[in-house]
């Protein structure tokens, strides 16, 4: 028998809802939805939750189903996730530029003058790139407050910067019409 099947009828011989299983596993309704329709699978720790709940042996809700068993084998881990591919080629290609900007010489205010708009026109070609609806999802209220934190300390310096940068251009431009008479 296939999952899709077996699912809905483990949960309907228990009188439950789509919203009760989906409580129970702490997930969407939809997904449980997806499951029962077999327009998605669960992944495998949801197959084990599954198990559990219905008090059956993983061979039993799956025995049936090659298209579930498919998909698991098909999934072998990764090496890298993603997020650390992220991670190691930032901070690789990091490196990279402070040695070449070290070996030409460069300054921090020639890097920012020579870097900002290639940054960013990046910044904008991400913002366009991403699923927001599924980055959404993952963000969690700790998610959140951290980001605010993180983001504010890094802005901080920038805005402090470019404070100064404008009251020292009033200041020059005040001085300015004082000797010219403005």
């Amino acid at each position: 028998m296939k999952i899709s099947q077996q699912i809905k009828q483990q949960r309907e011989q228990r009188h439950w809802s789509q919203a009760d299983l989906a409580k129970r596993l702490n997930i969407s309704r939809e997904s449980i939805s997806k499951w029962e329709s077999d327009t998605a699978l669960p992944s495998f720790t949801n197959v084990i939750k599954l198990g559990e709940l219905f008090d059956l042996s993983l061979d039993d809700l799956i025995k049936g189903d090659d298209k579930l068993i498919h998909n698991f084998e098909s999934h072998e881990p990764e090496p890298f996730t993603r997020l650390s591919k992220v991670v190691l080629s930032v901070t690789g290609l990091g490196f990279l530029g402070v040695i070449i900007a070290s070996a030409l010489h460069f300054s921090v205010n020639d890097l920012r003058n020579w870097l900002s708009i290639p940054t960013f026109i990046m910044v904008i070609w991400l913002a366009v790139t991403i699923n927001w609806t599924k980055v959404n999802r993952l963000i969690t209220k700790k998610t959140m407050i951290i980001a605010i934190i993180t983001l504010t300390l890094i802005m901080i310096p920038i805005f402090k910067d470019s404070i100064d940068s404008i009251i020292q251009g009033i200041a020059q431009g005040a001085h300015f019409e004082e000797i010219h008479g403005y």
